[in-house]
């Protein structure tokens, strides 16, 4: 039942057209010279006729060890007729005529560009498929190919209408591979494809073993069984014949080989017939749908026109897929299916499992260090289970080309006071930053958000300010809130309230890599009970009947909160002593806290969409929802022996938003409610 699965997922996608997934995502439902220009760039005719895409090359897989790769059966197959083997190949059909003579004589041409020597076998004693499939899902392989039926993710299976991009499609992979060669070419995919279509993700030898025996469906615990990939015996005279076969089919176009083999540029004259026709009588032969057709139609009548640099990043983008687990100007990012195989720290939310957008990604970086994040180096966001890819020379100037596309206004701040980030960064009269953050090896006091220690060499200081400004603006539904709502400083007794000095402080104490902020404890046991004084706190926990984004506001008057950060809503209030935050801090498995005050009332469960909060300059918080599409705002703040909560909308015919009230305790409506707004004060006796 297993391997049925695995055969029904390697063609599930089977179709005579070359699938070139940022295409058909993006660009197939309307022709377009865009989408044109990326299938000319994907499909290698850019290869034969030359121009500029301003793509990064797209080129064949090295065929000087394909022998050691690829079963000789599967290999004359699909060079006879690709998508005959794998269906959605890019490759065209370049033979006209493939008798099987031909075919044997071009294996052994392949055969004879090999190594010399014999390959040492790589340790194959250990084969764990079924933990190769959770691999499979999880680090990330289901971000591009088709997740196996048989698996179901913790959230449950997904509906086969929520699949609403391509998938990479799979040759048979157990036709074409055996077991040693299949995961030698899952650990480093560069060595055969440098040109990074099909990534290197990070993983350790048994990873690669274990992924391969899912995909083969491996049955047994020993990978020595067989079978083997044998290459040819060369037949020198065999060879001769396909050298020529391969020489008039013009493979070096696409594929690197001797420079005897070389084949020359096609000028391109025409924007009809030849290879956009696939009955035509010469040359490659591509199954192109009616879309793919026209698209490219559209691209050579304008191929000429250089691409700018916003349309090369996107395009290059799309062209390597980082489109399917990243979104950008509000495109991509996983389908709904998709979505439940990204695991990482659920406690972080939708934050804590999918990658972050790219929307800006050129403003928001530094140059050098988004060179190195391309390059599969500086790592700050180690709880995500789906790993970062690696697209070797394809990206080599992607982080330059990003920086020109989404280039912001400099902006360099002046001076910072060292001491007064210290402050502001920590939770003794800050902001409190490191509750939620790391600091270098620090943990978090509380959920373990990426490192900030290294916002300096990371961070553009415009983009730091914007983000600190307005979190929700870039990230929809973050939990970071803004502590300068509309520019304004939460905390006016920190640098006279400036908000430009403030966040100057705060990237300046990082720069300067002197200690850490203020609040981390020194004892590291006993209770730590939060006792809030002068002005409100807020702690993020998992709490009873709440869940596990449950966003906790102490008020000094003594009545606290606990607010859905899921659904969006009040949760539970009580009154007394507010939280023990010592398993929350410290804990590496937190549990489901309880308040620690009485007279605990609960409100109904929400079935809204949180987007987010802000605190005031009092550090009174207003949680940010949505409700039938329309925003609605609710403040609240600590009075004698109870909460005042305020409720403002943008007033409609049409809405009028759900309000719900605690069982069992006293409230009044307010004077001050009114169209769009309304009051209430909830009292404990």
């Amino acid at each position: 039942m297993r391997a049925a699965a695995l055969i029904l997922l390697a063609v599930a996608s089977a179709s005579a057209a070359p699938v070139v997934t940022g295409f058909e995502r993006f660009h197939a439902a309307a022709p377009t010279a865009e989408g044109g220009r990326l299938l000319y760039n994907e499909l290698g005719c850019v290869n034969c006729h030359g121009g500029d895409t301003g793509l990064p090359a797209q080129r064949g897989p090295a065929l000087a060890t394909v022998s050691q790769r690829a079963q000789g059966e599967w290999l004359r197959k699909f060079i006879a007729d690709p998508q005959s083997v794998h269906p959605g190949a890019v490759m065209p059909q370049v033979l006209t005529k493939a008798d099987e003579r031909t075919l044997v004589a071009i294996e052994h041409y392949l055969a004879s560009l090999g190594p010399r020597t014999k390959v040492k076998p790589a340790d194959i004693r250990h084969v764990n498929a079924s933990r190769g499939s959770g691999l499979y899902h999880s680090l990330g392989c289901v971000a591009c190919h088709a997740p196996d039926k048989a698996f179901v993710p913790d959230g449950g299976a997904p509906k086969d209408s929520e699949f609403t991009h391509a998938s990479v499609p799979f040759p048979d992979l157990r036709a074409k591979y055996s077991l040693e060669s299949l995961s030698a070419f899952l650990q480093d995919p560069l060595k055969v494809r440098p040109d990074g279509r099909m990534p290197r993700i990070a993983m350790e030898n048994q990873d690669a073993i274990d992924i391969a025996g899912h995909l083969l469906a491996f049955e047994g615990s020993d990978g020595r069984v067989g079978p083997w990939v044998t290459p040819a015996t060369v037949d020198r005279e065999l060879a001769i014949t396909g050298r020529k076969a391969v020489i008039a089919a013009r493979c070096a176009a696409c594929h690197e080989l001797p420079k005897d083999a070389a084949a020359t540029p096609v000028a391109l004259g025409r924007k009809e017939g030849g290879c956009l026709d696939s009955a035509h009588a010469k040359g490659p032969r591509y199954a192109l749908t009616d879309a793919q057709r026209s698209s490219l139609k559209l691209f050579l009548a304008a191929r000429d026109k250089a691409a700018d640099p916003k349309l090369a990043a996107d395009l290059t983008l799309q062209a390597l897929n980082c489109v399917a687990c990243h979104e950008r100007d509000g495109k991509g990012g996983p389908d709904g299916a998709r979505k439940a195989f990204f695991e990482g720290d659920h406690n972080l939310g939708d934050t804590g499992r999918y990658p972050p957008p790219l929307t800006g990604v050129g403003g928001k970086l530094r140059p050098e260090w988004l060179a190195k994040v391309l390059d599969g180096e500086n790592r700050v966001r180690p709880y995500l289970r789906t790993r970062m890819p690696v697209y070797g020379k394809a990206t080599d100037g992607l982080a330059r080309l990003l920086g020109v596309a989404d280039a912001r206004p400099a902006l360099k701040f002046e001076g910072g006071d060292d001491s007064a980030g210290r402050k502001l960064l920590g939770t003794e009269g800050g902001a409190g930053c490191i509750t939620c953050h790391r600091w270098g090896d620090r943990p978090s006091l509380g959920i373990q958000g990426p490192d900030i220690s290294n916002m300096a060499a990371r961070l553009q200081e415009g983009w730091l300010r914007d983000y600190l400004i307005n979190p929700a603006g870039y990230r929809p539904g973050t939990l970071m809130p803004s502590f300068w709502p509309g520019g304004k400083s939460f905390n006016p007794a920190i640098l006279g309230g400036d908000t430009d000095r403030q966040i100057a402080a705060i990237f300046k104490f990082a720069e300067s890599a002197n200690g850490e902020p203020e609040g981390f404890p020194k004892n590291r046991n006993g209770e730590f009970e939060i006792v809030p004084k002068d002005r409100p706190v807020v702690q993020r926990a998992f709490m009873e009947d709440v869940g596990v984004r449950a966003i906790l506001v102490g008020f000094p008057t003594g009545v606290h909160l606990a607010y859905d950060g899921e659904k969006g809503g009040p949760a539970r209030a009580w009154k007394g002593r507010f939280f023990d935050a010592y398993l929350t801090w410290f804990s590496r498995f937190p549990i489901f806290e309880k308040p620690l005050g009485a007279q605990v009332v609960n409100w109904p469960k929400s079935s809204g969409r949180f987007l987010g909060y802000r605190l005031d300059s009092k550090g009174n918080p207003t949680f940010i929802a949505e409700q039938a599409g329309v925003r609605v705002e609710e403040t609240f703040e600590g009075v004698g022996e109870g909460l005042r909560r305020t409720v403002v909308w943008k007033p409609t015919p049409d809405f009028a938003p759900v309000i719900h009230h605690p069982a069992g305790l006293e409230f009044a409506e307010n004077p001050g409610s009114a169209a769009g707004r309304r009051v209430f004060t909830y009292l404990w006796k």
